[in-house]
């Protein structure tokens, strides 16, 4: 009899302790799929919905904070926040901050480095169009410059370590652009020059392969990124090729 209130009692134990971490599972599955929606809204420009999405996200953070598991979160399902962060001030054209706050001292690995390259070239953009306004000629030549020696090295980073043109189109068109004086200038002399970029899951756990977004709504047409809609594919080119 005592074997048997003695086996009960752990039996008891164990459905209360399945019962608890059955909570945190469920936070795990919200935090996926909240993820999966945002990443979807970035890669096709929702600036609002992203915006929303990274709150959700936020939201995730404290659920697993009150769980006590802020350690287990921070390592292992929110330690490329800052990327979100990016994200999100990149859509809404507050390049700056994506340069000098969340992707600062961030460029380590290609993902990072690549979307850095977007809002450097972006803030430099911006300041060429001023300078072109003004006629200064010396502050456009040095603008240029900054463009083939320190953006062209983000790009370039991103060829060398990413996935390659078949993964990353991006990275390689951007790269051949920035290497490229003409193209380069003629980037800089557009007005406004629109870049499509990806966020994605990295390291391939984006696990929709089909770019079916959440909750039934219909895929957005993706065209060729460019740092320029007037620039032509001679920059696109042999990117991992010039690199080796």
């Amino acid at each position: 009899m005592r074997k048997s209130s003695f086996w009960i009692g752990i039996s008891f134990i164990f459905v209360i302790l399945c019962f608890v971490a059955s909570f945190p599972v469920l936070d795990i599955g919200n935090f996926y799929s909240h993820l999966h929606s945002f990443s979807y809204d970035v890669r096709n420009h929702n600036r609002d919905d992203a915006q929303k999405g990274l709150e959700n996200l936020k939201g995730d953070y404290n659920v697993f904070s009150s769980w006590k598991l802020q350690y287990f979160a921070d390592r292992y399902l929110f330690d490329k926040t800052y990327r979100y962060e990016a994200a999100v001030s990149i859509l809404n054209e507050n390049y700056e901050k994506a340069e000098n706050e969340d992707l600062k001292n961030r460029e380590d690995d290609y993902y990072t480095s690549y979307m850095l390259g977007i809002a450097k070239f972006k803030v430099l953009h911006l300041a060429f169009q001023q300078a072109k306004a003004k006629k200064d000629k010396k502050q456009m030549t040095v603008i240029l410059g900054l463009i083939l020696e320190e953006v062209r090295l983000n790009f370039e980073k991103c060829v060398k370590e990413g996935p390659g043109p078949a993964g990353n189109f991006n990275c390689s068109f951007d790269y051949d652009l920035t290497s490229d004086p003409k193209s380069a200038l003629k980037a800089l002399m557009s007005q406004k020059p629109k870049q499509k970029f990806i966020l994605g899951l990295p390291d391939n756990q984006d696990k929709d392969p089909g770019n079916k977004k959440p909750s039934g709504k219909k895929p957005d047409k993706k065209g060729p990124p460019q740092l320029s809609p007037g620039e032509k594919k001679e920059a696109s080119q042999g990117g991992a090729k010039k690199v080796g």
